[in-house]
Order: structure tokens, then C-alpha cells, then sequence
């Protein structure tokens, strides 16, 4: 069971590092909408507050809306196929406003957690849970705000003390050949304190014997895949800039030049991965198999001690970079520097359940064949995230994600 003072330092740990991450922007920045498919920065300030306030203190608790237009209006973001189809808002409310709505969420909710920890036979209280929702998807959002300010325009963030990008063309991958053998995906609902619905049930696959990539594409890589097929927008990442004649890649720091970023992970969308494994004879790896091959005879502890996560930088690092992160099958960097894509259709396992009354959409609503799971975390996601059971998943022809890949060879 998770305590009142432990519960109450993760939430205002989440919330420092959400206002230490608003504070890089420029004043006029919250009005950008650096990706069209989502809402403009200030959503995001509006949206983590108002998430807080209608799962606890009005989902779980039964209180009073606090301001109901911005209770409503930045309930849940946005997911569109195409730019075409993301909403519009007219007039949003303004920053001051906003900033006056969190501290009051915020507020309401310190004087809640006692009040939600009183209701142990209510399975959204029971062990906090609510809280630790609340806590996790903040924890989400500070990855989600990192490529959001990626495609900002030069001069929107401020530039913190941090370490510098490291450079070079890290390693070329070589395929391993990886074992088949029996891998468990998800959890049962009573062996985690919190879990997402999407977690439960259990299921126990078998893996077959395959070659996997022991690292993943780099941008190197792909632009000389890029010199076979070319550069046209379906298959120049969102991740790379040309400028007279000469190839960038997009950080939160602005554009980093390609002598130092071709050994980075690629970041691309599914369908660009998929059509590179086409080219060179192979394929996506399965989540099932993914999970095989990093965590075969090896536990998250000993993973974790030498992945690229929570903001150990503020930049991927070149692949390579880690030799002691190698699975039992030789195969490195599973966890961290980059989320991979999966052929895996994100999709309800056996049991599924959506256990959380007030977040029955959570999974539920992204179960249309159309977004793909990925893996493994990249260098902003928290660590609470990398747990064997945690699920993460994307729009398939989304790409502006940390999301990279490996190839996977049938044998």
C-alpha cells in the first residue's frame, strides 16, 4: 500500500517538474501550436490541473465542479488522423487565468488525498489509486511537452543548465539471434498497488526463434535509405530539417547538426519503420518478442541501471552508447534513448477490464486498429513508466514521438 506522505511528495514532485518545464517558455509561447494535431501550448498548462480535478475531487470524491467551462475545456486532448480533422478553438482564456485555475486545483486536491484514502473498498481509492493516476499521467504529459517543444520555433524555450548532446555515429547494428521462449505480458490487477486498465490481465505467449537488430536505425542510417527512395514528406522524418543542403535534427534546444546527431535513434512513425524493414528484407518485431528479448533472465533493476531516462540528458544518445544495457540474447538498449515501434496493434488483453470509472476511455477509445504499441521509453520518460507491465502506444502515422526502431528477421 502507497502512504499519505509518499503520495503526497509524488504529487508535488509531478507538479514542479510540470512548472519547471512551462517556465522555459517564452511568454507569447502559449498561444504556439507547434503540432497541428494537437491544441496549443496553453492547453497543456490547463489540462493537467483540470485532468487532477475531475478524477479526484470530482470522479472519485462525487465534489463540486470548480470552474465548469475550464473543467470542460480541458478535460482530454486531441488525437485526430489528420490535421484536417483536429478541432478548433476559437478564443482560449488567457494565461493568468489559467495559472489561477491550477493553483486552485491544486489546492483542492492536497485537501482530498486524506478523503480518498479513507475509501479503501472503493477500488479506484483503494491503495490511492486515483492519486497515482493522476500522478502518472502528469509524468506522461512531461515526455508529451518535450516533442511538442521540439517543432517549436527557434528562440520559443530558454535553455537550462544541462549537460551538452553527445555526438558521433555510434554503432552500426548486427543482428542477434534471440531464442524462443515463453514471455508474460500485463499483470494481474492484485499484484501491482496501480496499474493503467491496459495493464490487466496476464497473458503468457510463446516467442519462436528470431534475429533482432542489436540497436536501433540510426538518423545515418536513414538517410541513406533516404538516398535510395528520397526525401519526399512520406519518407523525411518530422525529426529532420534541410537547410541549404545540409541535414538537421530537431531537439528541444533547437536544431542540432547531423555530424553530431547521426548516431541518435531515428525518430520516425510506424508506417515510415515499417517501409525501411520492407526495403531491407525485414520486419517489426511483436511486443511479445520485444519483452523476450530484453528481459529474458534479466530483471527491471538491472535494466533501468543503464537506460537513458528521466531527463538523465536532455538529448538521445548516439546508439551504442550502452554495452552493459545488453539482454541475455546480446541485444542493447531495449529500455531507454527512444520508445520502438512494435507490429503489435495496441489492443485489449485477455480480462480487460476498464476499472477506472472515471477514465473508462483511457484504452478503450484508441482500440481501433489504427495506433500500434511501442516499447521500451525514451530519454524524458520517467522511470515509474518502464515497469514490465506498462503499455504505451501511438497512431501508427504519427511521428513526432521518440519513437525509433530495429529491425527483426524470421529465421
Amino acid at each position: 500500500m502507497t502512504d499519505e506522505l509518499t503520495l503526497r511528495a509524488q504529487l508535488e514532485s509531478a507538479w514542479a517538474r510540470s512548472d519547471s518545464l512551462f517556465a522555459m517558455l517564452a511568454p507569447d509561447a502559449f498561444a504556439l501550436r507547434p503540432i497541428a494535431l494537437r491544441h496549443p501550448l496553453l492547453f497543456y498548462v490547463g489540462h493537467l490541473p483540470a485532468f487532477a480535478h475531475n478524477q479526484i475531487v470530482r470522479g472519485a470524491l462525487g465534489g463540486e465542479t470548480l470552474d465548469p467551462a475550464l473543467d470542460d475545456l480541458f478535460a482530454r486532448g486531441i488525437d485526430p488522423e489528420t490535421e484536417g480533422e483536429a478541432p478548433s478553438i476559437a478564443q482560449w482564456p488567457s494565461i493568468a487565468s489559467v495559472l489561477a485555475y491550477r493553483d486552485a486545483v491544486r489546492a483542492r486536491v492536497r485537501q482530498s488525498i486524506a478523503a480518498v484514502l479513507e475509501r479503501p473498498h472503493d477500488v479506484l481509492c483503494a491503495n490511492g489509486r486515483v492519486l497515482s493516476l493522476v500522478i502518472e499521467h502528469e509524468l506522461m504529459h512531461h515526455e508529451t511537452l518535450q516533442y511538442l517543444f521540439a517543432q517549436c520555433p527557434d528562440g520559443t524555450l530558454s535553455r537550462p543548465q544541462h549537460h551538452e548532446p553527445i555526438g558521433g555515429a555510434g554503432r552500426a547494428a548486427v543482428l542477434r539471434s534471440v531464442g524462443a521462449g515463453f514471455v508474460t505480458l500485463g499483470a494481474r490487477f492484485d499484484e501491482l498497488a496501480f496499474g493503467w486498465d491496459n495493464e490487466f490481465g496476464a497473458t503468457r505467449e510463446r516467442v519462436e526463434s528470431f534475429l533482432l537488430s542489436d540497436l536501433p536505425v540510426r538518423n545515418r542510417d536513414w538517410l541513406d535509405y533516404m538516398g535510395e527512395v528520397g526525401s519526399s514528406d512520406d519518407h523525411r522524418p518530422a525529426s529532420m530539417v534541410e537547410r541549404d543542403g545540409r541535414w538537421f535534427v530537431r531537439t528541444v534546444f533547437g536544431l542540432v547538426p547531423m555530424d553530431v546527431a547521426e548516431g541518435w535513434p531515428v525518430q520516425v512513425s510506424a508506417l515510415q519503420a515499417r517501409a525501411y524493414c520492407a526495403r531491407v528484407g525485414g520486419r517489426l518485431a511483436t511486443e511479445a518478442e520485444l519483452h523476450h528479448a530484453a528481459r529474458a533472465t534479466m530483471d527491471r533493476e538491472d535494466f533501468t541501471a543503464h537506460a537513458l531516462l528521466q531527463w538523465e540528458r536532455w538529448y538521445p544518445d548516439p546508439v551504442g552508447h550502452a554495452p552493459a544495457s545488453a539482454s541475455a540474447f546480446g541485444v542493447e538498449e531495449l529500455i531507454g534513448n527512444g520508445w520502438e515501434w512494435t507490429s503489435s496493434v495496441f489492443a485489449p488483453r485477455e480480462g480487460f477490464t476498464p476499472w477506472a470509472r472515471t477514465y473508462p476511455g483511457y484504452s478503450a477509445d484508441f482500440f481501433d486498429g489504427e495506433h500500434d504499441v511501442v516499447f521500451g521509453g525514451a530519454w524524458p520518460t520517467d522511470l515509474a513508466l518502464v515497469r514490465p507491465s506498462f503499455c504505451n502506444w501511438y497512431r501508427r502515422s504519427y511521428p513526432y514521438a521518440f519513437t525509433s526502431f530495429r529491425v527483426a528477421r524470421d529465421r
